[in-house]
């Protein structure tokens, strides 16, 4: 049985990119959240690995975070092929 795409090492790697990413431009979850109205607790979540992005959220957060939608996809088809 395959694994939850949640467990994989390319869903680890995009989730710990876009938590740089958020770093390196000096913005807290708190302040991220407010942007997407997004409870705290759930960015939380998806940047520890308990929560799974869904593709709709996937390209939210990374709009918010200044990625573009090229961008964003480059960045999950880069790490696929890895």
């Amino acid at each position: 049985m395959p694994k939850k795409t949640i467990y994989a090492k390319e869903y680890r790697e995009l989730v710990t990119e876009l938590r740089r990413t958020r770093k390196a431009l000096g913005i807290t979850q708190t302040e991220l959240c407010d942007a997407l109205g997004w409870p705290q607790q759930r960015l939380s979540a998806i940047e520890q690995g308990g929560r799974r992005l869904d593709v709709m959220e996937y390209f939210l957060l990374a709009e918010k975070l200044g990625i573009s939608p090229k961008k964003a996809m480059t960045l999950v088809l880069r790490l696929r092929r890895k």
